[in-house]
């Protein structure tokens, strides 16, 4: 082989090289090897890991004798030498690395369907244990270059953080990047001790999803929360207004009740739910009024927080024909109130005994009772 020499270093190190393998494998017995002081030196004779050389100046042995390899060349014909030497150098230093990664997660808790996950960040590590970085890691690739061994720390980060970080909730991952940076280098780091590296740092920079998912989560968030089912009710009503025209009072609100009756007998229907949503005990039917959302006992003339006229009122005053209305559901029983001022309205003598306290307005005759 060309080019031989008796003394091997690593002089021609860049700042971002890990390893960097000697381009003889045919050293000669006393062959000077200086390693530097950041680095160690792998040192392998007859196909066996002998030791790591530490930083200094070290003189080999093997049996490749210049006159004994000649002898064997000439007895048994061999056109190279048979005592193979390997000098491997590896750096301790820090080294810096990049991570992307693309799969499916968990959108959030109660919401277990699968969205799409795109995440990035950075992470650093150095060779800790260079024996078993030798045996584990360096064995298995085909040349002992840093662009190899690059390639090996970006594939092995990407598929540990795409294990874990799918067994956590996107949202969760997404409010708290910090903490999920965290929980993400505990669950990965332990294997890579177990290929000799020590993974000194990992941090998420960013997680995203794709549109159409990022829609579906926030549809689902803000309809589990606690106000938003009756946030929804109010907007399918604002809609029906504006759809029906800009007409003032009731009259938009007769008319898209007779447009579309059905819609909204079921929004009338729903449930009022106590604060924790669970039954309270049961009541008289209820039905909540258009323009405040209070409830009211069924049937009624006029709202008694508001004392504007219930729709089935308004259509009488207009003219209109009268639709039967829905039977609303029962709702939930309300705590206690104070007693009630009067029994019968003063105004037209109608008895509100029933009412579980008396109402601002007379739901009859709308006057205002106090």
């Amino acid at each position: 082989m060309a080019g031989k020499t008796n003394v091997v270093t690593w002089d021609s190190q860049g700042p971002d090289d890990i390893i960097y393998a000697c381009e003889h494998d045919d050293l000669r017995t006393l062959t000077s090897v200086t390693v530097p002081e950041h680095a160690v030196a792998i040192f392998a004779r007859d196909g066996q890991l002998t030791g790591v050389l530490e930083p200094g100046r070290h003189l080999i042995t093997s049996s490749n004798i210049p006159w004994l390899t000649k002898l064997y060349n000439l007895a048994l014909g061999y056109k190279e030498t048979p005592f193979k030497v390997q000098i491997i150098f590896v750096s301790l230093k820090m080294f810096n690395g990049r991570w992307g990664i693309r799969g499916m997660i968990k959108a959030a808790q109660g919401y277990e369907v699968p969205i799409t996950l795109m995440a990035n960040g950075d992470f650093q590590f150095r060779i800790a244990d260079v024996p078993v970085f030798y045996t584990q890691v360096l064995g298995g690739l085909q040349n002992y270059t840093t662009g190899d061994v690059n390639e090996f720390m970006r594939g092995f980060i990407n598929e540990q953080i795409t294990q874990q970080l799918t067994k956590q909730y996107y949202m969760d991952v997404l409010n708290n990047l910090e903490k999920a940076s965290t929980t993400t280098k505990v669950l990965v780091e332990q294997y890579f001790v177990q290929r000799g590296i020590e993974l000194l740092s990992l941090k998420i920079n960013e997680v995203r999803t794709t549109e159409e998912d990022q829609q579906k989560v926030f549809e689902y968030l803000q309809f589990s929360s606690a106000n938003g089912e009756a946030f929804r009710r109010y907007e399918i009503m604002e809609s029906m207004a504006d759809a029906i025209g800009a007409s003032d009072g009731g009259a938009a609100m007769g008319t898209g009740m007779l447009l579309f009756p059905q819609m909204y007998q079921q929004l009338q229907q729903q449930p009022i739910q106590g604060v924790q949503g669970a039954p309270q005990g049961q009541q008289a039917p209820t039905t909540m009024c258009p323009y405040c959302g209070s409830p009211n006992p069924f049937p009624y003339k006029f709202c008694n927080n508001c004392g504007k006229p219930s729709p089935q009122m308004q259509m009488q005053q207009q003219g209109q024909p009268q639709q039967a209305p829905a039977q609303p559901v029962q709702t939930q029983a309300a705590p206690a109130q104070e007693p009630l001022k009067f029994n019968n309205c003063p105004y037209c003598g109608q008895n509100i005994s029933g009412l579980p306290k008396t109402p601002k307005f007379c739901p009859y005759c709308s006057e205002q009772l106090y």
